[in-house]
C-alpha cells in the first residue's frame, strides 16, 4: 500500500490537550528555538493529558527529556504503557518520548503527566496506508476558494486582509460563531470526477482564534478543536480523517458558540490523498 507519513506539531488542533497546557515562551524559556518551529506545549499538572486520534500503523511523540521533567504515562487504545521518565541531568531536544508499531486501523493515543514535574510535546508523528499495495499515493490541493467550499452565511465570510501569509495568497476567514462551512471531497484529475481517502484542511490559529469549533464527516458526530494557541502560526493542520473509502464525502464544520469560545477562524486549503484502488487517476 502507498504510505502516507504526518507530522502534527503541538500547535495542531488534532492534537486535543486537557486543561493544565500551556504554550512554551521565549520570555520563560531562552531554549524555545531548539524546539522546531520554536513551538511546544507544556504542563506541570498531575494528570494532564494530550489525545490523538489516528488511522495507521504507526505513531511517535517527541518532545525534550530536560532537568525538571519527570514521569509520564502512555495508552494506546486499551494498552497502558509502563511509566516513561522524561528527566535527564542535560537538556536533550527532539527526544523520542513514545514510539510504536501498530496494527492497521483507527486507534487513539494518550500521553499523561504522571506527576507535578514538567513535560512538554514537540510535534506528534504517525504513517498510514491509502489504498493498496504496489499503486500511487495521489496527493491534490484545493484552495479555500474552491467551488466545492461552501460558506454560510456568505456575508459572515471574507477574505483574509493578510493573504500573504496563506498558502495560494488565498485565505477565508470568519468571527461570527454561527457561521459554518461544508467542503465535498471532489478531485478532478483531467477529466474524471475522483474523490478522496484521507482529508487535511488546514488553516491559521493564533491566540485570538476560536477555543472550540467542531467538525463532522459523512454524518458521524461532531468532533470538537480548537484553534485557540500561544502563538500565531500558519498552515496548521485544522482537521484530519482517513480511511474514507470510495464515494463523495462531505466535511460539516460549525461553532460552539459558547461564552468564552468565540473567536477568528481562518481557511487555507484542503490537502487530499487517493490512489487508483479508490478511483483517483493521476494527472
Amino acid at each position: 500500500m502507498p504510505r502516507f507519513a504526518q507530522l502534527f506539531k503541538d500547535t495542531s488542533p488534532p492534537l486535543v490537550w486537557s486543561d493544565g497546557w500551556q504554550g512554551g515562551s521565549s520570555e520563560a524559556d531562552p531554549a524555545l528555538d531548539k524546539y522546531a518551529q520554536a513551538t511546544y506545549t507544556v504542563t506541570q499538572t498531575k494528570g494532564a493529558n494530550m489525545t490523538f486520534r489516528f488511522n495507521g500503523t504507526f505513531v511517535g511523540v517527541y518532545g525534550a527529556k530536560r532537568p525538571g521533567h519527570g514521569a509520564y504515562e502512555i495508552q494506546v487504545d486499551n494498552h497502558v504503557y509502563p511509566t516513561f521518565n522524561g528527566s535527564s541531568s542535560v537538556a536533550l531536544f527532539n527526544q523520542t518520548l513514545f514510539n510504536a508499531t501498530l496494527d492497521d486501523g483507527f486507534h487513539t493515543i494518550t500521553l499523561t503527566n504522571a506527576d507535578t514535574t514538567t513535560l512538554d510535546v514537540d510535534y506528534v508523528y504517525f504513517e498510514g496506508n491509502v489504498g493498496k499495495k504496489n499503486e500511487p499515493l495521489i496527493p491534490s490541493t484545493f484552495q479555500d476558494n474552491d467551488p466545492e467550499f461552501t460558506y454560510f452565511p456568505a456575508s459572515s465570510w471574507k477574505q483574509s486582509p493578510r493573504p500573504g501569509t496563506f498558502s495560494g495568497s488565498t485565505g477565508t476567514i470568519t468571527s461570527d460563531p454561527s457561521a459554518s462551512l461544508e467542503y465535498k471531497f471532489k478531485v478532478k484529475f483531467l477529466s474524471a470526477l475522483q474523490c478522496g481517502d484521507l482529508i487535511l484542511l488546514y488553516g491559521t490559529v493564533t491566540p485570538a482564534s476560536t477555543s472550540s469549533y467542531l467538525v463532522s464527516i459523512d454524518g458521524a458526530p461532531f468532533s470538537a478543536f480548537s484553534a485557540r494557541k500561544a502563538s500565531v502560526r500558519p498552515h496548521q493542520v485544522l482537521y484530519y480523517a482517513s480511511n474514507l473509502g470510495r464515494g463523495v464525502h462531505k466535511l460539516k464544520l460549525k461553532f460552539a458558540g459558547t461564552n468564552g469560545t468565540t473567536g477568528d477562524f481562518a481557511v487555507d486549503f484542503a490537502n487530499l490523498y487517493s490512489a487508483p484502488s479508490l478511483g483517483a487517476h493521476e494527472a
